[in-house]
């Protein structure tokens, strides 16, 4: 019996959270909020670089998973 290969997350990754957009999109799921308050609370952007938000942006939107402020 071969078993199933683990899937990989190759998701870009967010320095400030220490997460990749797949887990802060898992996050997003399990407690949608508008992307503002997202980038406070699931990225850590409050003290973050900020440098990814245009692209963490892009991924929610192409997961159906972003909300507007």
């Amino acid at each position: 019996m071969s078993a199933v290969p683990e899937e990989v997350d190759d998701s870009p990754y967010c320095c400030c959270s220490a997460a990749t957009f797949q887990e802060i999109l898992e996050r997003q799921r399990a407690n949608p909020l508008p992307f503002m308050e997202l980038l406070m609370v699931h990225a850590g952007c409050g003290a973050g670089c900020g440098s990814c938000i245009g692209d963490l942006e892009a991924y929610l939107r192409s997961h159906d998973a972003y909300l507007e402020d």
